[in-house]
């Protein structure tokens, strides 16, 4: 069939024609469309679902096999909106306004959950804009994570599990202290909840905090290798019966180490007695060789055992207990440690009471 004027140009493109002195660019377009259709196989056996789209209207220029996958859509020479590819779990239909909230420039990246053929699945979103000349294209990737958060969730559920069941232990491990000795129960429960209002109010992360409080409730646990009748001694103790109660920190520290808990915890109640002029023991420790959780803990339990009554002696007023802390601050107690612990009792603070459950 003879060609027409109009397609001179395209005549010349492949070196025909009368315009044909021009270098033919038909090997080369033939190339390109060969890469093109090896991009397009490529992107075929990706397991991420592709897509190329026409912004703001929404057009999918190109799909891939897996985004053609996720609602069972056949490939055809026409155009589909995203919509038609991508269903909300309830059926309604998804765009990019409803996949990304966020109008920020760049690469975005969301979970999302589909309604797929394999039912309601996860992904992760990625998208990112480009501009080609007058016209703006958009790249969305999904890529199935359902697995990954599954594992995720299950392994979340079984640490929370793991977690409770240690609480369960540190509270059983408090209560058992408490059959022994009363007054030594309560000081922990006590001690542990002026601990946990000290941390907060330095602004100590969550997790810290919880090492703190559990440290606190097992601080003394080594009194439970204190013979009873040192415990109920109603007067001050002789020298001998102090050194034996002395041992407590190291008691409680075998006990610990020996159930596997962490470092913080075990320096805890280990440290408890130290002071910050190295006047404490076990060790005469001083200043910051001092672990900071145990300087917390040590305080807490200075300010319980005053304010709380004893069998050799009754509880200190607020006002004296707040002027024995003044007077011992940063010869005995960590300044910081202290002002905090002032600020908490001059606004109030009281130690919860029994079968209270702060």
């Amino acid at each position: 069939m003879p060609f027409k004027d109009d397609d001179s140009e395209f005549l010349a493109l492949m070196g025909l024609g009368e315009k044909s002195s021009k270098k033919s660019h038909y090997p080369e377009l033939r190339k390109r469309l060969f890469e093109l259709e090896r991009l397009g196989d490529v992107l075929d056996h990706a397991g991420d679902a592709i897509f190329l789209i026409s912004l703001p209207d929404g057009t999918v220029e190109f799909s891939n096999k897996a985004a053609l996958g996720l609602t069972g859509l056949e490939r055809t020479a026409g155009k589909r909106k995203l919509w038609e590819y991508l269903k909300a779990p309830d059926g309604s239909a998804v765009t990019l306004t409803s996949l990304f909230n966020s109008p920020s420039p760049g690469e975005r990246r969301e979970i999302v959950s589909l309604r797929t053929g394999r039912g309601t699945r996860r992904y992760e979103a990625s998208f990112q804009s480009v501009a080609r000349g007058s016209q703006m294209l958009g790249t969305l990737i999904l890529r199935d994570q359902e697995e990954r958060i599954l594992t995720e969730e299950r392994l979340a559920e079984t640490l929370k599990t793991v977690e409770e069941e240690r609480v369960r232990t540190v509270r059983l491990t408090a209560s058992l202290v408490e059959m022994k000795d009363t007054y030594t129960g309560q000081n922990q429960r006590g001690v542990a909840c002026l601990a946990r209002d000290i941390g907060l109010r330095l602004g100590l992360p969550d997790g810290e905090i919880d090492v703190l409080a559990t440290a606190s409730l097992l601080h003394d646990v080594g009194m439970m290798g204190i013979p009873t009748e040192i415990l109920f001694i109603p007067g001050p103790l002789r020298p001998m019966d102090r050194k034996l109660m002395q041992e407590h920190p190291k008691i409680g520290w075998n006990l610990l180490a020996r159930e596997g808990f962490s470092e913080p915890i075990l320096e805890g109640a280990l440290r408890h007695h130290e002071r910050m002029d190295g006047t404490g023991y076990p060790d005469g420790l001083s200043g910051e060789d001092i672990p900071f959780i145990a300087r917390v803990i040590g305080l807490a339990d200075v300010v319980e055992a005053m304010m709380t009554h004893r069998p050799y002696r009754t509880a200190h007023s607020r006002e004296s207990t707040i002027r024995e802390l003044a007077e011992g601050r940063g010869t005995l107690y960590d300044p910081t440690v202290t002002d905090v612990c002032l600020s908490l009792l001059e606004e109030g603070f009281s130690f919860p009471r029994e079968n209270d459950n702060r």
